[in-house]
C-alpha cells in the first residue's frame, strides 16, 4: 500500500518539478549574462539619478521662488525710493484711466482721453501724429479759464485754410475747459466739451479730463509735479 502511494506521488508531483527546474535554470542564465547585467546596471542608475534630479529639482525650485521674492521685494523698494514725495499723477494710455497720487495714497482715480493715434496729411505732405506721448514729464505752467490758441492743424483737420498768426480765428475759449495744466512741446492735461467721449482714445494727443477730476488735478499738482504717462 505504501508503495503504490509512493508512486503516485512520484507520478504526480515529478513532471512538474522538471519544468520547474528548468526554468529557473534559464532564468538564472539569463540574470547572469552581460546584457541582462548592463540593462539592470542602467535601470537602477536611471532610477537613482531621477530620484536624485527630483531633489535638486525640488530644492531649485524653492531656491528660484525665494529669488523671485528678494527680487519682488527689492524693486518695491527702489520702486518706492523713486516716487515723488509731492502729489503726482499716472495717466494710462491704453485703458484711458488716471491715478492721482501722494506719497502715500491715492488721492483719486478715474477716466481720462488720450491720443487717438491717427495721423493728419497736410496739403504739402507734411504729416502730424495725433499721438500722446509717453514718459515722465512735469508741470510746467497752471492757467484757470485758458484760451486755446488754435494751431494750423486744427484748421486743417476740418478741411479749413490756416488764418493768419493773430486772426481772432486762432482763439478758442471753450475747448480747453476750465483748467489746463501744460507739461511741455504742447500738451496739456485740459478740460472738455465733449464729456461723453471720456474714457476713449479721441484727442489729438492731449490728457482730456472731465470737471470734477479736473478741479481735484488743478488743486492738487503744483508747478513742478510729475506726470507719468505710459
Amino acid at each position: 500500500m505504501m508503495e503504490t502511494e509512493e508512486k503516485g506521488w512520484f507520478r504526480k508531483y515529478v513532471p512538474w518539478i522538471i519544468p520547474f527546474m528548468i526554468c529557473i535554470f534559464i532564468v538564472s542564465m539569463i540574470i547572469y549574462t552581460p546584457a541582462f547585467q548592463n540593462g539592470a546596471y542602467k535601470m537602477k542608475s536611471w532610477v537613482s539619478s531621477y530620484s536624485v534630479n527630483g531633489d535638486i529639482n525640488s530644492q531649485n525650485s524653492a531656491r528660484q521662488i525665494q529669488l523671485s521674492k528678494n527680487n519682488i521685494q527689492a524693486l518695491k523698494s527702489k520702486s518706492a525710493d523713486l516716487l515723488p514725495l509731492k502729489p503726482y499723477i499716472l495717466i494710462n494710455t491704453t485703458e484711458n484711466r488716471f491715478v492721482l497720487r501722494n506719497s502715500k495714497d491715492t488721492i483719486r482715480t478715474g477716466v481720462c482721453s488720450t491720443g487717438k493715434d491717427e495721423i493728419l496729411i497736410y496739403p504739402d505732405g507734411t504729416r502730424k501724429p495725433f499721438k500722446t506721448p509717453k514718459g515722465m514729464f512735469s508741470v510746467q505752467l497752471k492757467r484757470k479759464d485758458p484760451v486755446w490758441t488754435k494751431p494750423d492743424w486744427a484748421f486743417i483737420e476740418e478741411g479749413l485754410k490756416p488764418p493768419s498768426a493773430r486772426s481772432a480765428e486762432r482763439y478758442d475759449e471753450a475747448t480747453l475747459g476750465s483748467y489746463a495744466l501744460n507739461i511741455g512741446d504742447g500738451y496739456m492735461l485740459h478740460g472738455t466739451l465733449y464729456q461723453r467721449f471720456l474714457g476713449l482714445p479721441v484727442t489729438h494727443g492731449c490728457v482730456r479730463l472731465g470737471d470734477a477730476d479736473l478741479e481735484v488735478i488743478f488743486n492738487t499738482l503744483d508747478k513742478g509735479a510729475k506726470v507719468f504717462i505710459y
